[in-house]
């Protein structure tokens, strides 16, 4: 059974701060790194516009952290297969700095400059053989998965699992992941205001009377989705969205084999709203903020922070529909159609961890 630690937002004699350093100190991060090696803590820095991500202040004082214990950390992320602020290096950086991540640690993007820096990782998983991997996740001495635990459009949630599958992988790696998504305009919903046209990365959409998807171009990247202000867009919900949770936890297996022993999660459970940071927008959250979790099983710590949230009271004017009691599940509730659950079944069943875990708070 995996350890997950976990510290609360409540405090008595020391800070939030603090309770983060003995959450740190306590949970074995140390473990993953010896001095002077090269520690990337991957980190999602926000789309322009986004302001759900996660305070710098709390990455800076993981980042000092493990700096005081004679390491050389920095801050890391890939780059996006859509359009937006953060589709090459200079532009991701350039917003990285704007959402205040200037914090006296570097900031590289992982995969280069225009996201073809890789590297393949051999796994042979069901649907992944060969994973496309950030050239610096492969170079890099250990890596700290840092993920603002939240909602997501495909997957219901996004945690350990996702800011390392997605993160973690060259625009190849993004492609492959999403390639069995196929999204479709809701012909009762477009007013052809062409913001999805402005963000389709291959121009595989076209705006008459409605907007139209080529889909013989359409690499299922999401960005329109994500994009349009209506919901005019939507996607088929079928086998698809078993196959993209699949995808999701192979690519994580795969850096996970990569990394072995030098890797650990830690999950923000702050600002729990129900997108994604990749949205040029947030939304108000569905649940209060609970705390941080930190474990070396990805599985465990994605469960345990599926368990937190569906045990918290929702927040009323939040897009939750009906689970607002504790125990109601806010991830159906908001994603009928999803299978949350799925993604972490599969992901233990290639051997990624555990979904059984004992909770242990730092107070």
């Amino acid at each position: 059974m995996s350890k997950v630690f976990f510290i609360s937002l409540k405090v008595k004699d020391t800070g939030f701060l603090e309770k983060i350093d003995r959450l740190l100190d306590t949970s074995g991060l140390c473990g993953i790194f010896d001095e002077n090696n090269l520690v990337g803590l991957k980190v999602h820095f926000g789309e322009e516009g986004n302001t759900a991500y996660i305070r710098p202040l709390f990455i800076k004082r993981i980042a000092r952290f493990i700096e005081e214990k004679g390491a050389k950390p920095f801050l890391f992320d890939t780059t996006t297969l859509y359009r937006g602020a953060r589709a090459n290096a200079v532009d991701h950086i350039k917003t990285a700095i704007e959402n205040g991540f200037a914090i006296d640690y570097p900031i590289i993007i992982a995969d280069g400059l225009l996201g073809n820096g890789k590297r393949n990782v051999e796994i042979n998983k069901k649907q992944i053989k060969n994973a496309s991997i950030a050239e610096l996740v492969y170079s890099s001495d250990a890596i700290v998965s840092i993920a603002h635990f939240k909602c997501h459009l495909l997957s219901a949630f996004g945690g350990a699992i996702k800011n390392i599958a997605m993160g973690c992988s060259s625009k190849e790696g993004k492609l492959k992941m999403h390639s069995s998504v196929s999204p479709y305009v809701d012909k009762t919903k477009c007013n052809s205001c062409g913001i999805c046209l402005r963000y389709c990365p291959v121009d595989a959409i076209n705006i008459g009377d409605i907007a139209t998807i080529d889909r013989k171009k359409c690499i299922s990247c999401g960005s329109c989705i994500a994009v349009c202000k209506d919901g005019a867009i939507e996607i088929k919900w079928d086998i698809e969205l078993k196959t993209f949770q699949e995808r999701l936890a192979e690519y994580c297996y795969a850096v996970a084999l990569l990394k072995k022993e030098r890797i650990f999660y830690i999950n923000f459970l702050l600002n729990i709203t129900p997108d994604c940071d990749c949205f040029p927008k947030s939304d108000m959250p569905i649940v209060p903020d609970i705390g941080v979790l930190a474990s070396d099983d990805p599985i465990a710590i994605d469960q345990a922070s599926c368990d937190l949230v569906n045990n918290s009271i929702g927040i009323e004017n939040s897009k939750l529909k009906e689970a607002f009691r504790k125990g109601e599940d806010k991830f159906r509730d908001l994603f009928p159609e999803v299978d949350w659950e799925y993604g972490l079944e599969y992901a233990e069943s290639i051997g990624l961890g555990s979904r059984k875990y004992t909770l242990k708070e730092i107070t």
